[in-house]
């Protein structure tokens, strides 16, 4: 629909991302600011009227920027360009909490720590709380729908099948949502309220920790009234974050939280309390964190004896400038020529070449910026994910998009440094040593300092600014493993 260059008010559009059940979503750029955006748009073929789409469009930017959370993903703006009906909102930069699961279970062989669960579980009751506060139904909580960035926390996003919720009123059910984490009442088509959230962030928090929703055959809803079953707890934190969830999870929803406000307090005092890896450690030459070893050198990184090295790289993969230049030249046209054959590839993403005759076992191209735009922190959680895949043990990163793309050296080295923070964080990292190789030493140490700052500065606890408890609000044939859901005639 939308085209590469093309001017979107004020915004140019870069390219798509990827997209869903629904919609598809494009990253642009602010051209004044120079600040990554998301652009969201219909899929055409729905077989939504124009028009129906272009409502939906701005109903969802609406209910959005009503909502006052710094735990929602913001809307900026929505209209309509070339007939294709759009909502411009916030881009974090940072991977959804599926995609960090599945990647660590599939990289790791473990899941999500107890601690980031419920610390991540928290923010996102902060932004449903809020976005009851202000009226709105989620619908769609499930953990695709939570972006999680290493420097702001988790986030939570699309609205798409979010509605108002009228004063004192339920809202009429419909039977829109993601049916493995839906509620029974939301499965049945019965009036909602906000404790058909309070069930799916249960269900949500439920499949960071263990894996797999609740109730993976939601008809098991509909035909009683089971419980969940969860593994025996492993420690008393574990215990209590069961007993949070089953309440979360009670079939009858005169049974559940009637509000998230504590359930959201309940997690992330639990989140404080649960057992952490054991903070990190400065020596003279490095920094240790959980048997993994950080340094920042000054050097040519195409020179470095480690399993993997860390391309700056841009989306079409060309290696004419900068770092990957130096590693062209010294490793062979061979490896840019394995690198585009797969074409170009979305801001944020992490392709695997071989290595030429580079001293190493992979190159890593991590596609990190566009035009001072920075996907840094999404292209460095993807590199540090692939390596733990590749089973590599020592890895060489440079300054992410400081090159042609002009991000801000200290802004590189900041999303850099918390994305190795949180992977390094969540535990199971098999990475022994981590290189930082900078070209000139004013570059390491302005590195360095940033470095430190991020493992060693302020404690890993996010803010938590409390919530408020407030008065509650007096077959069709599709497959459960489908994205988002519409009953027809919705």
């Amino acid at each position: 629909m939308f085209e590469s260059g093309e001017q979107l008010r004020e915004y140019e559009i870069w390219g798509r991302l990827g997209g869903g059940g629904m919609s598809d979503v494009w990253l642009a750029r602010h051209t004044d600011l120079a600040i990554p955006v998301i652009v969201k748009t219909l899929r055409p073929d729905l077989g939504v009227a124009s028009e129906e789409r272009a409502q939906r469009m701005l109903t969802e930017a609406q209910l959005m920027a009503r909502i006052s959370s710094p735990y929602v993903v913001r809307a900026y703006s929505a209209g309509t360009h070339r007939d294709t009906p759009y909502m411009a909102q916030e881009y974090v930069d940072g991977i959804d909490l599926n995609e960090l699961d599945h990647a660590r279970r599939g990289s790791v062989g473990r899941g999500l720590p107890l601690w980031f669960v419920c610390e991540a579980v928290a923010d996102i009751a902060r932004a449903l709380h809020d976005a009851h506060q202000h009226g709105v139904l989620h619908r769609d909580v499930k953990p695709s729908n939570f972006f999680g960035s290493p420097e702001l926390g988790t986030k939570l996003g699309d609205f798409g099948i979010a509605v108002a919720k009228p004063v004192g009123q339920l809202v009429s059910g419909d039977a829109s949502g993601t049916l493995r984490f839906m509620a029974p009442e939301a499965l049945r088509g019965e009036t909602l309220d906000r404790r058909a959230d309070v069930f799916g962030l249960g269900a949500a928090a439920f499949d960071l920790r263990y894996g797999s929703p609740p109730f993976p055959d939601p008809r098991v809803l509909l035909d009683g009234r089971p419980r969940p079953a969860f593994p025996p707890p492993t420690s008393p934190q574990e215990a209590y974050f069961q007993h949070v969830l089953a309440r979360m999870l009670a079939h009858d929803r005169q049974e559940r939280y009637p509000t998230l406000a504590q359930p959201g307090r309940l997690l992330g005092a639990l989140a404080r309390n649960a057992p952490r890896p054991a903070a990190p450690m400065r020596s003279s030459d490095c920094v240790t964190c959980n048997g993994t070893r950080i340094t920042t050198e000054v050097g040519n990184i195409a020179e470095a004896d480690v399993d993997g090295i860390v391309n700056s790289a841009n989306w079409q993969l060309h290696m004419q400038t900068g770092v990957g230049a130096a590693l062209r030249r010294a490793g062979g046209d061979e490896i840019e020529a394995e690198a585009q054959s797969g074409g170009e590839h979305p801001l944020g993403a992490c392709i695997v070449t071989g290595p030429g005759r580079l001293r190493c076992r992979k190159v890593l191209h991590a596609v990190s910026a566009w035009q001072q735009a920075s996907c840094v922190g999404r292209s460095t959680q993807r590199a540090l994910l692939v390596a733990e895949r590749l089973g590599l043990r020592s890895l060489a990163l440079p300054a992410l998009g400081t090159g042609a793309a002009a991000v801000a050296f200290e802004a590189s080295a900041a999303a850099m440094a918390s994305a190795l923070r949180w992977h390094l964080a969540l535990g199971g990292c098999r990475l022994e040593r981590v290189r930082f190789v900078l070209y000139d030493e004013n570059k390491r140490r302005v590195f360095a300092d940033v470095l430190e700052a991020a493992l060693l500065g302020e404690s890993d606890d996010l803010a938590d600014p409390g919530l408020e408890a407030s008065a509650e609000d007096s077959d069709n044939d599709v497959s459960t493993d489908g994205p988002t859901y519409f009953a027809p005639g919705t």
